[in-house]
C-alpha cells in the first residue's frame, strides 16, 4: 500500500480518462490515415499493372516500373545454353579439345533448323490455376531479372562507326609463309581467332566460315591477310576453319553447314561469311558486315579479269544473316565434287524472295591464290534441276556429321569433321 504525501495526491480516474482521450483519438486518426494511404498505394500498383497488361509497353519508361523491376542479383541462377558451355569448355581446357560427338538433325520436326540452332526460352509459368493478370506480371518480372554475368556483357564503349576511317584499296602478298610465324603475330586476337575492338563496341558479330582440305600453304597467307583486313572494319569476328577428314570427294557446301552449326555452338553470331581460302579481298571498303539482303562479296576476281562470269553467281565469298541462312535451310548436302552448290544456294534464296546484293565492282575485288582445279561434279546439273522442289528436305534439316576434334589455335578455330554419308 502506497501512502501519498500532501504534495502527491492521486489523480482521479475520470481525469486520467479525459487526459488520455485526445491521444487515443490522435492514434486512431493517424492509424486510419496510414491504412487509407496503404490501400490507395496498393490500388495504384494494381491499376498500373492492369494498364501495363492491357496496353503493352506504356509503362516501359515509368519510374515505378524501374523500381519494381530493378535487377535482382544472386536471385535467379544464370542459365547457360549449349553454345556458352562449349565455348567456356573450349577456352578453359587449353588449345585442344577432342570432342568425338555426332550431330544429327531430326528431320521430323516442323522447323528443325530453327529449333536446333536458336535459343528457346524456358516455360516461365506452368500453373494454369494462377489468375491471368498475376501470371502476366510474374512473367514480366522473371524476364527482366538480370544476372551479374549479363551486366558484364553489356557494352560499356560507344558503338563503332558505320563506316570506319581509313578504308580503301589494299595490297596482297601471295608469297608462301610459315604458319608458325603467322601464329605469333596479332597479339590482340584472342584464342580461337576471335577479335573485337578495344576502342568501341562492334555493330556486327560475324563468323568467317572457311571449308578446308589440303591447303596448308594457303592457310598461312589467308590468316596473315584477313586478320588486319577485318580489324580495320571494327567488327567482332571469329575465323573457323572446317576441315573435311577422309578421302571422299570434297563437299564444300556441307562443310559450310557444319561451320554454321559449330560456330553457333560457341558464340551467338549474327551473320556468316562463307569464304573460300584462296580468295583475298583487295579493298577494305568491302565490308564483312551483316547484309540486309544476301551479299555476293567476291564479284570481281583477278583471275577472271575482274568481271562477273554470270549474273546469278553466288560462289567464292558470300554473306548471309542467321535468319536468311536458316530460312533457306542452309546449303545442300548433296554436292560432292566441284561446282553447283553456289548456284543451288542462289535458287534457294530466290525461292524465298531474297535478291543478291553486291558492292561496286571497283570495291568487290579479290586476288585468287594459285591452286589445282578439281574435277567438276557430273551430277550438278541434275541436282540443280530439283532444288526448288527439294531444298526444304536437303540442308540444315538433314545435316549429319561427326566432329573429330576442335582446336582453338591463336588465329583460328580448327574443326576437323567426318561428313561421309552413312551407308
Amino acid at each position: 500500500m502506497m501512502i501519498m504525501g500532501p504534495f502527491h495526491r492521486a489523480p482521479s480516474l475520470n481525469k486520467l480518462k479525459s487526459q488520455a482521450a485526445p491521444y487515443a483519438l490522435m492514434g486512431t486518426a493517424g492509424g486510419g490515415r496510414a491504412a487509407r494511404a496503404l490501400r490507395l498505394l496498393l490500388l495504384l500498383v494494381l491499376a498500373l499493372a492492369a494498364v501495363e497488361y492491357l496496353f503493352g509497353s506504356i509503362l516501359d519508361a515509368s519510374p515505378l516500373r524501374t523500381y519494381l523491376y530493378a535487377p535482382m542479383h544472386n536471385v535467379t541462377p544464370s542459365i547457360k545454353n549449349d553454345k556458352q558451355i562449349m565455348a567456356k569448355k573450349l577456352l578453359t581446357q587449353g588449345t585442344e579439345s577432342v570432342t568425338n560427338y555426332t550431330h544429327t538433325t531430326n528431320s521430323s520436326n516442323k522447323n528443325p533448323a530453327k529449333e536446333t540452332f536458336n535459343m528457346t526460352k524456358p516455360n516461365l509459368s506452368d500453373d494454369t490455376s494462377t489468375p491471368l493478370l498475376i501470371t502476366k506480371i510474374m512473367e514480366s518480372i522473371k524476364n527482366l531479372v538480370t544476372t551479374e554475368e549479363d551486366f558484364r556483357d553489356e557494352p560499356s564503349l560507344p558503338l563503332c562507326d558505320e563506316m570506319p576511317p581509313d578504308l580503301g584499296p589494299i595490297s596482297v602478298n601471295k608469297t608462301e609463309i610459315e604458319l608458325d610465324w603467322v601464329e605469333k603475330r596479332y597479339p590482340e586476337v584472342r584464342s580461337g581467332g576471335i577479335y573485337s575492338s578495344s576502342n568501341c563496341t562492334a555493330r556486327h558479330r560475324v563468323a568467317i566460315i572457311v571449308p578446308y582440305r589440303d591447303r596448308q600453304q594457303h592457310l598461312a597467307i589467308f590468316l596473315n591477310h584477313m586478320h588486319p583486313f577485318l580489324m580495320k572494319q571494327q567488327i567482332e569476328y571469329g575465323i573457323y576453319i572446317i576441315e573435311q577428314e577422309g578421302t571422299s570427294e570434297f563437299n564444300r557446301a556441307k562443310l559450310m553447314n557444319v561451320g554454321f552449326v559449330e560456330s553457333q555452338r560457341q558464340r551467338s553470331w549474327q551473320c556468316f561469311i562463307f569464304h573460300d581460302i584462296d580468295l583475298l579481298p583487295l579493298d577494305s571498303r568491302n565490308m564483312y558486315s551483316c547484309p540486309k539482303q544476301p551479299r555476293h562479296m567476291s564479284a570481281s576476281i583477278d583471275k577472271l579479269n575482274f568481271r562477273l562470269p554470270y549474273e546469278d553467281i553466288f560462289g567464292g565469298v558470300s554473306a548471309m544473316t542467321l535468319e536468311q541462312f536458316t530460312k533457306v535451310n542452309g546449303f545442300s548436302n548433296k554436292y560432292w565434287g566441284w561446282g553447283g552448290e553456289d548456284d543451288d544456294m542462289f535458287y534457294r534464296l530466290k525461292k524465298m524472295n531474297y535478291h543478291i546484293a553486291r558492292y561496286k565492282m571497283s570495291i568487290a575485288r579479290y586476288a585468287m591464290l594459285d591452286h589445282k582445279k578439281s574435277a567438276p561434279n557430273p551430277k550438278r546439273y541434275q541436282l540443280l534441276s530439283q532444288t526448288s522442289k527439294t531444298f526444304q528436305k536437303d540442308g540444315l534439316s538433314t545435316l549429319e556429321y561427326e566432329v573429330i576434334k576442335v582446336t582453338a589455335n591463336h588465329l583460328y578455330t580448327h574443326i576437323l569433321v567426318n561428313i561421309d554419308e552413312r551407308s
